[in-house]
């Protein structure tokens, strides 16, 4: 399960604004909001893209186990 609040922060870090990631990974920001708050969980193409963005792994940007 990925992890929103991962996605959120380096966002954050990187200073993008949600509809300017959002558009470079090829989502709408209602969409990457939704993957921020839990709300739904992007299709690993997304996810890939999402990694790419920021330089990590699909790993991770995947929750913690508890």
């Amino acid at each position: 399960m990925v992890n929103g609040y991962k996605i959120r922060t380096l966002r954050e870090v990187h200073e993008l604004s949600l509809e300017g990631l959002a558009y470079k990974i090829g989502v709408t920001s209602s969409a990457l909001s939704y993957f921020e708050r839990g709300f739904r969980q992007p299709s690993s193409e997304v996810l890939k893209r999402i990694a790419d963005e920021f330089g990590v792994t699909m790993n991770d940007l995947m929750a913690e186990s508890a």
